[in-house]
């Protein structure tokens, strides 16, 4: 298990409490909140590691001083090497839907378990205030689409992002098949003034209108009471534009424009 919002996250240990009912459960997250920290890992520091026990002793569990990814790298290539059946990254605060998969470490620590050939699953909860949370039902709605999920065969390729609705029991109203909604702005930069300070921004969630898009949208659907899954594909080359760029290799050296007269750093307008 890995996390974006640190070791001592209520979501965390909601989902340990969950999966110590299917298995060995080791965790390895960041030592503090590397919310939005995307895919990126830690370069120009060291990285390093504690173990805690913050879980209890069944849980082996370790902190590192860098991001979600950088927590599964360590944990696959040093702590844990060719013992991880499954990595599960959440329980996040907050969804993770359309647009939001692009900045999320959440997300992201699933993503590096995939690279390894691991089955991931990354998973958020609809809501962002913790005093507010009733992880009582997110715990039983997380155990559900577990078990559904457990219950079948998967590629080692296997990475679905999650959402569980942040309600109660009777309100829910199934697991559906989620497209990501790309079309909803959901945080915009807000502008501070304050009277002894220069102006900054800050990023904040905005009131959103939701349009009336298809039935199938994360967005939409986890609104309605449906806990969301989306499959994603790691790899990212397009494969519809293959094509077309292939056809530049026809002009792929600057002998060939110079032979023809033409300047190779021209950008065609029309």
């Amino acid at each position: 298990m890995t996390n974006d919002d640190g070791v001592f996250s209520p979501g965390l240990a909601a989902i340990v409490e969950v999966l110590q009912q299917y298995g060995e459960v080791n965790v390895v997250c960041p030592n503090q909140d590397k919310s939005a920290a995307g895919h990126s890992i830690t370069l120009l520091k060291p990285l390093y590691v504690n173990e805690t026990s913050v879980f209890g002793e069944e849980v082996k569990a370790w902190t590192v001083n860098g991001t979600p990814a950088d927590c599964v790298k360590m944990a696959l290539e040093v702590l844990l090497p060719n013992e991880i059946d499954l990595v599960v990254s959440g329980m996040n605060m907050g969804s993770n839907t359309g647009r939001d998969i692009y900045y999320s470490g959440t997300i992201a620590g699933a993503r590096e378990a995939s690279f390894f050939k691991i089955p991931a699953i990354a998973v958020s909860l609809d809501i962002f205030n913790e005093d507010l949370t009733d992880f009582s039902s997110s715990k039983k709605l997380f155990s559900n689409v577990l078990e559904t999920i457990l219950s079948k065969q998967h590629t080692s390729n296997l990475l679905l992002n999650i959402n569980i609705p942040h309600i109660d029991e009777s309100q829910y109203k199934g697991i559906r098949f989620a497209e990501l909604d790309y079309s909803i702005h959901q945080y915009k930069l807000n502008e501070v003034n304050e009277p002894s300070g220069p102006v900054y921004y800050l990023l904040k969630d905005h009131q959103m209108q939701l349009p009336l898009t298809t039935s199938t949208s994360d967005i939409i659907l986890l609104q309605q009471g449906f806990i969301t899954v989306t499959p994603l594909e790691v790899r990212l080359t397009d494969q519809n534009y293959t094509n077309e760029i292939e056809s530049f290799s026809s002009f792929s050296t600057l002998a060939t424009y110079e032979s023809e007269g033409r300047n190779p750093f021209s950008i065609k307008t029309s």
